[in-house]
């Protein structure tokens, strides 16, 4: 019987061991992203998840291709897993593997150039990545995307792709929240990050309530984290953020605009202290820089002025909050996702439409860059402050949009999966 026993433990210490090590990337380094720094002419962060401990950035100007006169930077690392963590999921290999989150800041950069980078660690190498820091220049354009929510999606790699033709390449790459379903699940954010087609931009991003869910279903509900955890070890933004919501709240200049991300946090906590707090730090932030940009554009996972079938809690408690705000700052644009439905304001004043161009901002809800997609919401198409509404799910439609940007206005252009061009507007310039 003893015999049996220390047999039936083995048999179940190599099983675990077997399906902790199938779960093991393939690389010693992995999840490479490169994220906006607060002055993103000098400055942007290098993230990276490495097993080893030792590891350090390579840097140099793009045509040095030989890295000859490189730059080498040491980043900050932690040793971690999301054991310990609340409602986590032991079955993802967040949990079963412990690794190094590290980030590399690399400062002192030249306005408007490109650059090169790879990650060298005891014995490793990753491959070599490109970005390209913003300038002075008035005239340049981004691309912004919402709700991934991969899970290996057939949409969104192929949409990113276009959406990088279609602009040029352009240097910098928006997301409005729910990167990925669970976040928990790290095989999610590894399809979604560690591919080609999300190379060589510099990354800002905001998180949606799926960057608080911490494993799949359990009871006929999804755990919760308290804080967006895996998302903080996965992207390093400018820390100039609201104190209690440090790195998913955050602002960053590029070029002539002034973005601003902002946290929605769980869809269970809708209102509370963070969000006073996340409030009043907007205020504070923006007096502080009023007179250094020429455009405001905020980027946040729920749409105020979005569906209420979808999420009745946002016009009940963020709507009353944050309106306010984004009226007396007088924002240009706020980007968003959430609700899975298609739909675009008239320029409001508050939240009254307004033909004042130094007054409006345009509510951009892109419902879906994946193929989650809800069915319209017809108070939404009666809404006297909505001019664009489309059934994603009816049309089997995914959106994503150009912003051009120049001395005079903002240009916005939304095209489908299929390189359709679904709306388009223009934000003219105030006189700030």
């Amino acid at each position: 019987m003893k015999r049996a026993i220390i047999l039936l433990i083995f048999c179940i210490f190599q099983g675990v061991q077997a399906l902790t090590a199938s779960a093991q990337p393939e690389r010693d380094i992995w999840h490479i992203v490169t994220t906006v720094g607060e002055d993103a002419a000098s400055q942007v962060t290098v993230n990276y998840h490495c097993s080893l401990c030792c590891s350090y950035v390579l840097y140099t100007q793009a045509a040095d291709t030989a890295f000859a006169e490189a730059k080498k930077v040491w980043p900050v690392c932690q040793r971690w897993s999301s054991q310990g963590i609340r409602n986590t999921a032991p079955g993802s290999t967040f949990y079963t593997q412990e690794r190094y989150v590290c980030y590399a800041p690399l400062t002192g950069l030249e306005a408007d150039t490109p650059y090169r980078f790879k990650i060298v660690s005891e014995g490793a190498e990753s491959d070599v990545r490109l970005f390209r820091t913003a300038g002075t220049t008035s005239s340049w354009n981004f691309v912004a995307f919402t709700d991934f929510q991969h899970r290996e999606n057939p949409v969104t790699l192929p949409l990113v792709q276009m959406m990088k033709e279609i602009a040029g390449d352009p240097a910098l790459m928006i997301c409005s929240g729910d990167m990925v379903d669970v976040a928990g699940n790290e095989y999610e954010w590894t399809y979604l990050l560690d591919n080609d087609i999300f190379r060589d931009f510099v990354y800002a991003a905001s998180p949606g309530d799926h960057a608080y869910w911490a494993s799949d279903k359990v009871d006929g509900h999804y755990p919760q984290y308290d804080y967006a955890y895996t998302f903080n070890r996965l992207f390093h933004f400018p820390q100039n953020g609201a104190p209690d919501s440090r790195n998913t709240s955050y602002w960053f200049r590029y070029n002539n605009v002034l973005f601003v991300a902002l946290d929605m946090h769980n869809s269970d906590t809708a209102s509370g202290p963070r969000f006073k707090d996340e409030v009043r730090w907007l205020g504070e932030t923006l007096d502080r820089l009023a007179g250094s940009y020429q455009y405001l554009v905020v980027f946040e996972h729920k749409s105020i002025f979005g569906s209420e079938i979808v999420d009745s809690a946002v016009a009940r408690n963020l709507r009353p909050q944050w309106a306010p705000v984004f009226q007396k700052y007088r924002v240009d644009l706020v980007l968003s996702g959430h609700d899975h439905i298609y739909s675009r304001t008239f320029a409001l004043d508050g939240d009254q439409p307004t033909e004042d161009p130094e007054a409006g901002t345009f509510y951009l809800d892109m419902g879906s860059s994946g193929d989650k997609r809800r069915p319209l919401d017809r108070s939404l198409t009666e809404s006297p402050r909505h001019t664009k509404v489309l059934d994603l799910k009816e049309l089997d439609m995914s959106c994503a949009c150009n912003v051009e940007v120049d001395g005079t206005c903002l240009k916005v252009t939304v095209y489908d999966q299929h390189r359709q061009v679904v709306d388009r507007f223009v934000i003219p310039r105030k006189q700030r």
